[in-house]
């Protein structure tokens, strides 16, 4: 079904979604399945090689989806992104972790925090845990929440000088494969959307499931530069999971929004350390190494 589907598109290179199975030959369902939602604009290799890891450490199958309109080899990226589609493509998602594991755990990265928190809240028997790296919870520009009024797309275009937002990738970057160098601005409206419909109150108090947050945060200048610290950690306090099981823990050393991947992260191995002692004391999940 997954090759099917990712057939239809004109995918990138490595940007497909893929089963990794624990045993490529059994391919039988584990005890727990790891299911790694990407951020806005990325691709699965944002969270290499933590997401991989982490499931061969722990006994895991994973799975490492492409939400909605990301991946798609055009130069018109994410034009008919939505937050509705997102959001589809993520109950997806967990649905084929559900076929992978008995228990599902959601690993993700920034907007892919921001539908995996949205999961755990709307169907809390299907998600276990919660790994949240950098979720953007709240954009960090002090003029994001213009981008979903009624003139937000001209004002962005009129501030852009166009209809495309430049991330700084270039061609020339190992991250060109794997992340947009640039991509339309209506999609930027559908992404604000999304968060103040979603990341409230009132979604967090629903959630009641173990939750790692782990983000960037050196001093007030070095910080995570690309959401807010300050909405994690207000995210955090308002979960309804007992404070024994729900962590926000600053990687002072990532010095990146991106904490997963050596393309942009410059500390995985603390990162991946917190993920372990996460696992193996909160979920008491057992080390297969």
């Amino acid at each position: 079904f997954i090759i099917e589907n990712e057939a239809k598109h004109k995918i990138k290179k490595d940007n497909e979604a893929r089963i990794v199975w624990l045993n490529d030959s059994l391919k039988q369902k584990t005890e727990y399945a790891v299911v790694y939602l990407h951020g806005f604009s990325a691709s699965q290799e944002e969270g290499n090689p933590v997401h991989r890891n982490f499931a061969k450490q722990f006994g895991c199958n994973l799975y490492l989806s492409r939400l909605a309109d990301h991946g798609v080899d055009t130069t018109d990226a994410l034009l008919y992104f939505t937050a509705d589609r997102i959001w589809e493509s993520a109950k997806q998602a967990l649905a084929i972790g559900k076929q992978l594991g008995n228990k599902v755990i959601l690993l993700s990265t920034s907007t892919g925090g921001t539908v995996a928190l949205k999961l755990a809240a709307e169907y809390p028997d299907d998600v276990y845990a919660l790994i949240n790296l950098s979720p953007n919870i709240r954009i960090n520009n002090p003029a994001a929440f213009l981008l979903n009024d009624p003139w937000g797309l001209q004002i962005a275009r009129l501030v852009m000088g166009g209809k495309y937002n430049k991330t700084g990738i270039t061609e020339e970057s190992e991250r060109w494969q794997y992340w947009n160098g640039q991509y339309r601005l209506e999609a930027t409206i559908e992404l604000q959307e999304l968060l103040e419909a979603s990341m409230t109150e009132e979604t967090f108090q629903k959630i009641k499931q173990p939750s790692l947050t782990l983000y960037y945060y050196k001093n007030e200048e070095e910080q995570d530069p690309q959401v807010k610290v300050s909405a994690m950690l207000k995210m955090n306090e308002q979960l309804s999971t007992p404070d024994s099981l729900k962590f926000a823990i600053a990687i002072p050393t990532a010095g990146a929004h991106v904490l997963g991947s050596p393309m942009a992260s410059k500390d995985v191995p603390a990162v991946y350390a917190e993920i372990v002692k996460f696992a193996k004391q909160t979920l008491k999940l057992q080390s297969q190494l």
